[in-house]
């Protein structure tokens, strides 16, 4: 087992973190027999050796014995090292190299010449692997027959072959997604694939959501086929998978109060992990294929409205939460009237699935320039949460629910609607999550005379020693700013000395900045 992996001089090749020298005795982990051992090795393995996709030479070294695990039925998990390996050929390619080992990049990373080399001649493993008798390692190994092969009869043989053979949904959607792939990789192969991909979307024995990714696919690697039939069709398919595949209730999110910041770190930043975390969390199988076709689209506002209005029309909440998150992104990438996708995103919020309403909410928060003609409806959200969970409903135990409320709350703030006040000014004098409400109070100068005591106090109450507490400062001088009373003067002169004697520059600018704006104009007012 791993003949010449001693032999490499590991530790003169850095990946990451510096020196490569622990690469063997994470490879001889990874067929551990011990399953968290396996899991620490493969975390180290994508964190360091492939971090963020990237392809050092220690990457590209351990290609050879990581495919020899793969072909080992003793290793476990190799489902996760057939990905792996996947994964490190897909970035290479997409980083600097093509299939003939020829550079798109001008500094390529080192390593992925090497791999794309190794891989291209190593390419007929993955046609073994994509026959295994464990369907994950199946699963695992589709990606790579549309990637690694360069005989493209066999290849094309091997999908149709797989697509007969495989009959769940997660295979199928890998499979019409190899054969894009393939395409795009080996102009040889279009024309071959575009027939078969077509024949498959009009074929009714297929199940829907292999006819809809078919569809995809074609329109991936040959958008100019897009014509004004295809969107209607995909809706058409979408109807029909609501029809065939189960509604499944979204499984709650852990349900725990808010906590303070830990070893100094910003609320803030807490805050934005756990949102890249949530983010990252896919509900509906057929959403990454969805994905896909909005990225087809591109600028096609109206079509793209039509497709999320259908996905927002799903029974299944799963499919209904990730087309919230598509919508938000259209909104914020491409000006338009988005009248009726915010009202669509609007009537989400009163779903009996929390976690919906609450991405629901999120979504007009970030889109506040354009979320006006949906304000009754977030102010009846607000209205219904104060009326049924009580006042302190913005610090709630439930987390979804405290979610949805803070992010409703928000959007009316950055409206301007002083409907939101009776909830920020709760979360100032609670405290908890009350940074939430400090980035939004400026935008309700109405409630200027309740809000910006309560800002001061915040302010008075920042220990400006740490340097965690710059970002908090610097919101709530902003704040007070924008709001523009000039009672608040002395409260911003105490924590401009403040921070100059703890040497806080970002606040001193903030703070010196702020001093600047009073006196100058007339405090802001919003209609």
């Amino acid at each position: 087992m791993f003949d010449g992996l001693h032999a490499i001089d590991w530790a003169s090749m850095e990946h990451a973190y510096g020196s490569a020298e622990e690469v063997p005795g994470l490879l001889w982990a990874l067929r551990s027999p011990d399953a968290e051992e396996r899991h620490t090795a493969l975390d180290r393995f994508y964190s360091a050796v492939h971090h963020q996709g990237s392809v050092y030479p220690p990457t590209a070294a351990s290609l050879p014995f990581l495919l020899e695990l793969a072909a080992d039925h003793a290793t476990p998990d190799r489902a996760a090292v057939v990905e792996l390996v996947v994964s490190i050929g897909r970035e290479s390619l997409d980083r600097g190299f093509e299939e003939d080992g020829t550079e798109t990049e001008y500094y390529p990373p080192a390593g992925c010449g090497q791999a794309v080399t190794f891989l291209r001649e190593h390419g007929a493993q993955f046609a073994e692997l994509a026959r295994d008798d464990d369907p994950d390692v199946r699963l695992a190994a589709i990606g790579g027959l549309g990637l690694f092969l360069y005989d493209t009869d066999r290849a094309a043989a091997l999908l149709r072959e797989r697509l007969a053979a495989e009959q769940g949904i997660a295979a199928r959607l890998r499979i019409t997604d190899a054969a894009a792939t393939m395409a795009l990789r080996l102009p040889a192969a279009k024309h071959e694939t575009s027939n078969w991909l077509t024949t498959l979307a009009a074929d009714p024995a297929q199940d829907p959501v292999t006819r809809l990714a078919a569809v995809v696919q074609r329109a991936r690697y040959a958008p100019e086929m897009v014509d004004e039939t295809v969107v209607p069709a995909t809706v058409g398919l979408l109807r029909e998978i609501a029809g065939v595949l189960p509604a499944r209730p979204i499984a709650p999110a852990p349900s725990h109060h808010p906590v303070p910041p830990v070893d100094g770190v910003p609320p803030q930043i807490v805050a934005a992990f756990a949102d890249l975390d949530r983010d990252a969390r896919v509900y509906a199988p057929t959403t990454g294929l969805l994905r896909t076709f909005h990225e087809v689209l591109d600028s096609r506002v109206p079509e793209r409205t039509a497709l999320l209005a259908e996905q927002l029309a799903s029974p299944d909440p799963g499919a209904r939460l990730d087309a919230v998150r598509m919508s938000g992104e259209l909104m914020r990438a491409w000006r338009g009237d988005h009248t009726r996708l915010v009202m669509l995103v609007a009537d989400q919020l009163s779903t009996p699935d929390q976690e919906v309403a609450a991405e629901a909410a999120a979504v007009l928060a970030s889109c506040h320039p354009i979320a006006g003609p949906a304000r009754e409806v977030i102010a009846a959200h607000v209205d219904a949460h104060r009326a049924t969970h009580g006042p302190g409903v913005w610090a709630a135990p439930d987390a979804v629910l405290r979610r949805s409320h803070q992010e409703a709350v928000r959007a009316l703030a950055r409206l301007g609607d002083p409907r939101a006040v009776p909830s920020l000014l709760t979360a100032l004098d609670g405290g908890v999550d009350a940074w939430r409400a400090v980035q939004v109070a400026d935008h309700v100068p109405q409630a200027a005379s309740e809000l910006v005591p309560r800002l001061c106090d915040h302010l008075r109450r920042l220990d400006l020693s740490q340097q965690w507490t710059e970002m908090s400062a610097n919101a709530l001088l902003t704040a007070l700013a924008e709001l523009g009373d000039p009672a608040a003067v002395p409260v911003v002169v105490d924590a401009l000395d403040a921070a100059v004697r703890h040497e806080q520059h970002g606040v001193t600018t903030s703070a010196l900045k702020a001093l600047r704006s009073f006196g100058r104009r007339p405090p802001r007012h919003r209609t």
